[in-house]
């Protein structure tokens, strides 16, 4: 395939940041049949006279292109539902967990703003076992109002974990389904309690893993993070496994607290240099990846390279070759519907 064979806009990437939504590139897509030993298509590059990207006809491959865009995903939602009970002004290392948690949050947010929607839900709602409501709706820019609700209260209450999550899978089937994910962070210092009303130590473990299997269910997994040495570690397991985790995340200093909310942002943001492409390639054996006219190996251990996923339609470039787009090395990015397999490590 010449270089004609993939024509595409140039469009700079000088001053790339993710997450960047828009026109980054344009694919070339084969339409026609392989066979012609013609590289100019049999009527030369522009004899079609009115198709600017080329003209296909029986003998020619790769000569008909159209443009498809290449567009980064929307960041998926990450709802943070954080136990606000009176445990909470215990101190941990020298100041409370309350004022911990608090400072955590605010450096996860701002790191990952442009990488995640978040949204917001403080439980109990009241000093008793007020089930959890939503402080803060998740969208993009949540960040202010997120941290005017977590500076507006003060630890008070019980563990009403099993309501409120059961009113976080009520408020998600509320609102429009994300397709790059919707997810849930538990995070808590205590056991769940709060099962009667007139009985608020009452325990609410069970209710509570059968609060977030329905999250599971409904395709919400749940991120579970034990602050502190108050939760029993079972109950903790039994709720990760539960949201599909596998394994819950355990801090006991602010540090450690940290860390987790690190990982589990992580996992749930959207990669960088990922882009969604416009339409699913016919064939995705044959697509290839172009940094201006120099070719990137497709990587299927994700280590230098990119790969494909089926499942989101999108292309993800990952190690050095990420770095090296991200830092203003390339001019233009194509994604050629191609005809040949690019090489995979």
């Amino acid at each position: 395939m010449t270089t004609s064979d993939r024509r595409a806009l140039p469009l700079s990437l000088r001053s790339l940041r993710l997450p960047l939504v828009g026109l980054v590139a344009l694919t070339a897509a084969c339409t026609s049949t392989l066979g012609s030993s013609d590289p100019n298509g049999g009527g030369g590059g522009g004899g079609g006279g009115n198709d600017e990207f080329g003209s296909a006809d029986a003998g020619n491959s790769c000569a008909e292109v159209r443009p498809i865009a290449v567009e980064q995903g929307d960041p998926p939602d990450l709802l943070l539902v954080v136990d606000k009970s009176g445990s909470m002004d215990q101190n941990i290392n020298g100041q409370s967990k309350w004022s911990t948690m608090r400072s955590a949050l605010s450096t996860t947010l701002s790191g990952n703003a442009n990488a995640i929607n978040f949204g917001l839900m403080l439980y109990p709602t009241d000093n008793d076992c007020g089930a959890g409501n939503i402080s803060a709706p998740v969208t993009s820019g949540s960040g202010d109002a997120i941290f005017g609700a977590l500076n507006g209260v003060n630890p008070n209450g019980g563990t009403p974990t099993h309501t409120s999550l059961q009113n976080a899978l009520s408020y998600y089937q509320s609102t429009p389904v994300n397709p790059n994910g919707r997810f849930v962070l538990l995070a808590t210092d205590g056991e769940p309690n709060c099962l009667f009303t007139d009985d608020p130590q009452f325990p609410s473990i069970n209710e509570s893993v059968a609060a977030i299997t329905a999250l599971k269910q409904a395709g919400i997994p749940t991120f579970v993070l034990g602050f502190g040495n108050g939760v029993n570690a079972s109950t903790l397991q039994a709720m990760a496994q539960a949201g599909g985790q596998g394994q819950y995340y355990a801090a006991n200093s602010p540090a450690e607290l940290a860390t987790a909310l690190s990982v589990i942002t992580g996992a749930v943001a959207l990669p960088d240099c990922t882009f969604t492409l416009g339409e699913v390639p016919p064939d995705v054996t044959r697509l290839r990846l172009f940094f201006d006219d120099a070719e990137v190996s497709r990587s299927s251990q994700h280590s230098d390279g990119w790969d494909y996923d089926a499942n989101a339609n999108s292309v993800t470039i990952y190690g050095a070759s990420c770095d090296t787009l991200q830092g203003g090395g390339v001019g233009e990015v194509r994604v050629d519907y191609g005809c040949s397999g690019a090489t995979v490590d």
